[in-house]
């Protein structure tokens, strides 16, 4: 409890929900420092950190824990997903950006992702909170893939490939996708960093300058 009182960005990393709130089911191979498992206590406490004026950053698969707990109108477009209907296990795939916001400063208006297995895609849910939303990097219409393997195009075209979500006091940036990816997605290291850095009021707006 009280992260906001010690903590201005939290980063959740590309694992799944499940792993990060129940952890492995035997653990006794981890030194319990660095197990996983903060129980839905934690993810109250996240949930409180953003309310009271947190930036919480997802990256890929670990926007499942914002969606399925948080209340926030978004949902990942390729979830269940699979085989034909969509596939991408290490790509490069095209996105357009929108560079006036604090979180993408910096950015060119068209870069790259890397989109590995688990990732993610997010569409706005309709609705009063839909104004709480901001799209900051969508995949293209068409020809989205520029180097590897991509099946299903469709399934992701004109989609969002990141969102900011105002909730509460504080924000939650949602990147679809593994902006630090060992060392091999230097253009995409800045959104990382810029995340960092933000001040959270108002950000799926454009405020926290």
């Amino acid at each position: 409890g009280g992260l906001h009182e010690r903590w201005d960005v939290i980063v959740l990393p590309a694992d799944s929900r499940e792993m990060m709130v129940d952890g492995p089911d035997d653990p006794s191979g981890t030194p319990p420092d660095y197990r996983s498992g903060f129980g839905e206590a934690g993810v109250a406490a996240l949930d409180a950190f953003v309310e009271n004026g947190g930036i919480l950053v997802t990256l890929a698969q670990s926007g499942d824990l914002p969606l399925a707990d948080f209340d926030i109108p978004v949902e990942n477009a390729v979830a269940g997903m699979w085989g034909n209907e969509f596939w991408s296990p290490g790509s490069t795939l095209r996105i357009s950006i929108d560079n006036t916001h604090p979180f993408t400063y910096g950015m060119p208006s068209e870069g790259l992702a890397t989109y590995l297995a688990g990732g993610q895609v997010y569409e706005t849910v309709r609705g009063a909170g839909s104004s709480d939303v901001r799209r900051l990097a969508t995949y293209h219409d068409r020809d989205v893939l520029e180097s590897g393997w991509l099946l299903g195009e469709e399934a992701i075209a004109n989609k969002a490939a990141i969102v900011a979500v105002d909730k509460g006091e504080g924000s939650i940036l949602m990147l679809g996708f593994r902006a630090q990816h060992r060392a091999q997605t230097y253009g995409t290291f800045k959104l990382l960093f810029n995340a960092l850095q933000a001040q959270p009021t108002g950000m799926a707006s454009g405020g926290g300058d």
